[in-house]
Formats: structure tokens, sequence, C-alpha cells
């Protein structure tokens, strides 16, 4: 992903201007920050950004001696300025230094958001060039596995953009067969000594099992498999339709968890995903696989927790004992606040006082709070619900309690909390979510768009969304994007005089290279060549 360097002699702005980028967009890291442009020079060579986004006036060195070394020393970062109406003559002056653009302090988030579309745009676009232009096949290589590991991991984390698909003969990614599945791996951080764990370099161990996940995959599988943190490794499997290929990867998970703890005394635990029937969904396989991992948890480590047999078993509901569990499933999901905090409490009564053995009920109340965590990861609200806390705190906060009291109490406030958070977001949800992201399309289908985008608009999780939105029109987002876009240049070409080069832009394409093959393979026609044959005269 690309990087960022803040550069700010305010520590208020540094760490607000981090959190919007947060949340703004994944496709970006902010690498570094620092205080003015003497500690931005010294953190240059370990962040290694592709963006500086600086203020102006800062003490030591300011903003434009900064870039003013930038551009000469790293020609290839970008700079962004920041800064204060009063200071426009310096932006000015920075703007004809090079500089991308000018934002106003606060920033406006769509207005960022455009200008860091467009400079991701030109980052993909320089990540090619690079490639094709690199001298020597080591430079060459480590640029093409740079953008691999990008794709992959916005592929699996549904933030893939339809240019980013049509480089992936360009990165060697190929996917032949119609399924793929996605498993997550994670290494069990108590099966490694403390002082094992210290001594060597974390990621050593993902690099590891990532090698070893990538030996057992069997020739009739094509597999992807990239690392995701120091602990964490993911494996994209694309393998034949139907649910003996599915069981097969099942097996495969079991014996890399066999495999790694027979030869290294090291045990891992591995998501398996359900299968997805297009690459659009291998982002609903990943989200799956890490929901089945939470189940570590419950069932402990060194296992394969597969989907299906965990969050996605239809069974499940069934194993939660206590004739009010529909009651309060209905009362949470249907928004009820004070019937579902009252219904937790009944709920978690009845099984503290059905049940003596205390294992058994922390296990119980651990899967309910998972189930509900499910329910909140496909409305995209579990922040709004769980704040800064992770599920596994929550969880863990739960497991302490010994008192009966005391427990029912916190299951009650939990799941109450939940059913408020989703009681106002059915209020502003007065269309189905499809609809509403039909609209946000035609609406806003010659700008930037993205799944995430989209379904940050209607509260829902991106890879959710694109499961509804396959299942209710029969195509993916990203192929009814396209189809609009394409319909919209048509009829420009036919009833306007606007150049080619114009009808790109106003109908959403990026650039018009994109178009023209877009509009070719939707076609069969150029532009120009469309334009020609449908008005009878020679294109304009």
């Amino acid at each position: 992903m690309p990087t960022i360097l803040i550069v700010d002699d305010e520590s208020i702005f540094r760490r607000g201007l981090e959190h919007m980028l947060a949340e703004l967009s994944p496709d970006w890291t902010v690498s570094g920050t620092a205080r003015d442009g003497v500690e931005a020079l010294e953190r240059m060579e370990a962040c290694l950004p592709d963006v500086v986004i600086t203020d102006i006036r800062m003490p030591r060195m300011d903003g434009i001696q900064l870039q003013s070394i930038i551009k000469e020393q790293y020609p290839r970062v970008r700079c962004i300025v920041m800064s204060g109406y009063s200071d426009f003559a310096y932006a000015r002056e920075s703007l004809k230094m090079g500089a991308k653009d000018y934002l106003m302090k606060p920033p406006e988030r769509e207005e960022l958001f455009g200008t860091l579309s467009k400079l991701k745009e030109e980052w993909l676009e320089e990540s090619v060039r690079r490639q094709e232009s690199a001298e020597g096949d080591r430079e060459e290589k480590q640029v093409r596995l740079q953008l691999r590991q990008h794709i992959l991991s916005s592929l699996v984390a549904g933030t893939v953009q339809e240019e980013e698909l049509e480089l992936l003969d360009r990165v060697g990614l190929s996917f032949p067969y119609p399924s793929w599945t996605c498993c997550v791996v994670h290494l069990d951080r108590d099966s490694v000594t403390a002082g094992r764990y210290s001594l060597a370099d974390p990621s050593l161990f993902a690099l590891f099992i990532s090698q070893f996940v990538q030996e057992l995959i069997p020739p009739r599988m094509r597999g992807e498999v990239f690392i995701a943190g120091d602990s964490k490794v993911v494996a994209l499997l694309n393998h034949e339709a139907g649910e003996p290929e599915h069981e097969e990867v099942v097996r495969l998970a079991k014996r890399v968890c066999h495999q790694i703890r027979t030869l290294s005394s090291l045990t891992v635990t591995i998501g398996v995903g359900g299968a997805a029937g297009d690459l659009e969904s291998a982002a609903r396989s990943f989200a799956e696989a890490e929901m089945a991992l939470l189940y570590r948890l419950v069932q402990g480590g060194d296992r394969v927790l597969a989907y299906e047999a965990t969050a996605g078993h239809a069974g499940r509901k069934a194993e939660l004992p206590g004739s009010d569990w529909r009651l309060l499933e209905e009362a949470v999901l249907e928004g009820r606040t004070a019937d579902a905090g009252a219904a937790a409490r009944q709920w978690a009564g009845e099984l503290v006082s059905r049940s003596a053995d205390p294992g058994a009920i922390q296990q119980q109340v651990c899967k309910t709070v998972l189930h509900f965590y499910e329910a909140a990861v496909r409305r995209d609200c579990v922040q709004a619900w769980l704040g800064a806390k992770e599920v596994k705190q929550v969880l863990a906060e739960l497991c302490s309690i010994s008192s009966r009291t005391e427990l029912t109490e916190a299951f009650g406030g939990i799941l109450g909390r939940l059913a408020a958070v989703l009681s106002s977001r059915r209020a502003d949800a007065a269309v189905h979510p499809v609809d509403g992201v039909l609209a946000y399309i035609r609406e806003h289908y010659a700008e930037p768009i993205t799944l995430s985008g989209a379904a940050e608009k209607v509260y829902l999780n991106p890879s959710y969304l694109s499961t509804l939105f396959k299942s209710r029109l029969g195509v993916s987002f990203i192929e009814y994007l396209t189809n609009l876009r394409v319909e919209e240049a048509k009829k420009r070409l036919l009833y306007s005089r606007e150049k080619i080069a114009s009808i790109a832009e106003a109908s959403g394409f990026s650039n018009i290279r994109h178009f023209n093959r877009v509009f070719k393979s939707a076609t069969g026609l150029t532009p120009l060549e469309f334009r020609k044959e449908h008005r009878g005269e020679d294109p304009l």
C-alpha cells in the first residue's frame, strides 16, 4: 500500500490527520510523523514514504525548504501542502515547486480523499512503469512483488478497484479456476517461548509459515500466499467449484497444522472461509476466515476452524440453551434496546442456573457474543458498538467475572449497546441497502467510487455488501459500475460533440487509455469507431 509521512509542528494536528487518514481510506498507511523539516529528512530513509503531507511554517526548517530538498533527493515522493489562509503566498510557491495540491487546514474529508485518489492512481501507474523500465531483474522483481502484495491485500480487504484488476497479468497473478477460498493462518504465540520470540525477528515466523503453506498447496489448486502481519499469513486458494474441492481445502489446512507442529514445535490455528464464486467475493471468504479464527478463544488453538462449522453453521443456534434465545436474537437485531438488555440478562441467568460447569458457561457466553459480533461485522457497526476495544478484550473481561449478578448485568449491557447502535442505524436506513448503493452510484458514477466507500454510505461491511449486491442484481459491484459508465459514454458519443478525452472523464474513467480498453472490451469497438459507425460520420 502507498505510505504517507505527516510533517507538522502541532502534535494535535498530526494525531488528528493520522486518525482521519485511517478512517478515510484503508489503502493508505501512515509510515511516520515529524515535527519539522529537519526531523522529516531524518526519517525519510526509514519511512520511505510515497507522499509527504507538510505544513509550511515550522521551526528549524519550514515546508518550502523541505520540499526543495525532497524534490532534489527523493524525486519520486509527492508533496501535499496544508496550511492556513495567511500562508497562501507560500502555498503558491510550493505549487510552483511541484507540490501536488494545496489544502486549507483543517482539510475537508472529501477534498483530501479526492487528492489521495489521484495520487494513488499515479502511484499505481508509476509502480507499473518502474516495473517495465527497471534495470536489472532484482529491482523489477521487487517492484512486482510490492504491487502484487498490494493487489492481493486489496482483494481480500474488498477495496480492489477495476484498474487494479487489470494489472493481474502484469504482476503474475492468474486464477484459472471458478472458485476461491481464503485461509488465514495464525501463529499460536503460546507455542513460542518468550525468549525464543524476543530473540528472533517476529516477521521470520510469518515468513516460515508462508513458505510452508505455499509448498503444501497441491498442483490441482492455484494458491497465492502472503504475509499480513508478524504472526498472520493469508492464503487465497483458487480451485474447482463444488463441495469436494472445498473439503480438500480443509484437509490441506489440517496438513499444514500437523506438519508445522511436527517439524518445528510451533503450532498454528487456521481459519477457513466459505467458497466464493467470483474474485470480488474473495473478500467475503476472508472475512469468514477471520470470523472463524475468533472461535479459537472458545475452542483453543492448534486446529482448523472452518467457518461453516463455527460462526456460519446453520444449526449453531440450536446449541444455545434456553427458550429465550429467539426472543433475545430478535430484540437485539431489531434494535429494541430495553427488551434486548432484559432478554440478555434473563438468558444469561438461565444459562448459569442450568450449568454447574464454569468453563461451559464461559464457552456459551463467548459463542453468543461472537454470534452477535458477526452480525455487527456484516452491518459495519463494530466500532460504534465496542469503541476502541477488540472483541477479544470483551470476551476476556466476561470470562474474568465470577459473580452471577455481575455476569448477567455485563452481558445485558453488551447486547443492549449493540441493540442501541442497530436502532440508530435502522432509523437512518429507510431503503434497502442495495437500492441506496444504486442511487449513490447513479449520482456519483463520474467520480472515483469504491466498494468500501459505497458500503460506508449504507453502514455495511464491504464483503457483505458485495454478496448482497450480486445476489440482488446478478452482477458484481464493479461490473455494474463499469456497465453504467460505458452506457453513459455511449450516449455522449452519439448525442454530443465532446472530445473523447472529455467523455472519458465525464463518464468516470480515470484516463483515456483505460477508457479505450474497457469500452472496446464491452462493445467490440473503440470509442472513435463506435461514434463513426453509429453516427455515420467522421469521428470528431
